[in-house]
């Protein structure tokens, strides 16, 4: 008798630890996920905050990329609504912009770092994608058998 209350309060133990490991580690994903793809508020500051961090613009640069952003904040904003297809054609544009006011050495940094920032986009992409529950009904074709 003692040996199976042993056996059976290691077990509940095992499957506590499983439960919460489980739950635990699905907590940080999200909230990975939700880290990754928020959009700061300040949109023109995060971007040329950024920028001058990387390419290490001077003031005159950060002035005139900040007033590229923000004649670009009102239509990615309403373009986030709207259409991922159509707030990519304007980023394509704000960035070719950006570039005119760079030096060439810069440029290059630029692209690299648009590079980048795509790649943890499509990982994010991916992430959130794989974290998503399957459709009602995904998972039933193969019990109807």
């Amino acid at each position: 008798m003692r040996k199976t209350k042993l056996t059976l309060l290691l077990l509940a133990a095992l499957l506590a630890g499983v439960c919460i490991g489980f739950f635990g580690y699905s907590a940080i994903i999200q909230a990975r996920i939700r880290r990754f793809s928020q959009i700061p508020g300040n949109l023109s500051e995060h971007i040329t905050g950024k920028l001058t961090e990387r390419l290490k613009l001077d003031a005159g640069q950060q002035a005139q990329v900040r007033a590229v952003v923000q004649s670009y904040d009102g239509r990615l904003k309403e373009a986030r609504d709207q259409s991922r297809a159509t707030l990519d054609s304007l980023l394509g544009q704000m960035r070719a912009e950006v570039a005119t006011h760079l030096t060439p050495e810069q440029r290059a940094e630029h692209e690299k770092l648009l590079q980048e920032m795509d790649q943890l986009r499509r990982d994010s992409r991916a992430l959130r994608r794989a974290m998503q529950p399957p459709p009602p009904g995904a998972g039933n074709a193969a019990t109807a058998k």
